[in-house]
């Protein structure tokens, strides 16, 4: 798949989530479609693919966001490979996987989010982020997987099994 069109791809996405799902929000919450199109494509793709569409992802997200500059790159960057373990070989025939990797990643991208944050300096109460910010992303992220996951899959399987070119 050609480089510009996955930034493009990823552009969209960070634009969506961060401008237009943050403004039709219910209570602030809504799902994190970067995190979920990485695990997606990680999945598809493996490892490699998913670590270059966690660094793009990241930092579209990072561009549009207030939060300090590559704290999403270094998370989608890691959700990425660690997602793309589980490959589409094993993806294909097991259809608890997705469910799992997203459960998996979600609790783990805003857990280690909240712990870089204390890191940098900027405390948040543990248990008002689990409540108000991991559960509702987690039961969004579930609820709109197959809407990410779906698209997806297909442009993997129609655009090949070729390396990702920049």
């Amino acid at each position: 798949m050609n480089g510009y069109a996955v930034i493009s791809l990823l552009g969209l996405i960070a634009v969506t989530q961060s401008a237009i799902l943050a403004r039709v929000s219910l209570h602030g919450w809504y799902p994190n479609l970067m995190l979920l199109s990485v695990i997606a494509w990680s999945l598809q793709r493996g490892p490699r693919e998913g670590m270059l569409w966690g660094f793009a992802g990241g930092v579209a997200l990072d561009l549009l966001s207030g939060a300090p500059l590559g704290l999403n790159i270094i998370l989608l960057t890691l959700c990425g490979y660690l997602a793309g373990l589980g490959e589409w070989r094993i993806f294909r025939t097991n259809f608890i996987l997705p469910i799992v990797f997203v459960i998996v990643m979600t609790v783990g991208y805003y857990i280690m989010q909240v712990l870089i944050l204390q890191f940098t300096g900027i405390p948040l109460p543990w248990l008002d982020t689990i409540v108000w910010v991991l559960l509702p992303s987690l039961a969004l992220n579930l609820v709109f997987s197959p809407v990410v996951f779906r698209p997806l899959r297909w442009l993997s399987h129609h655009t090949g099994r070729e390396q990702l070119r920049w």
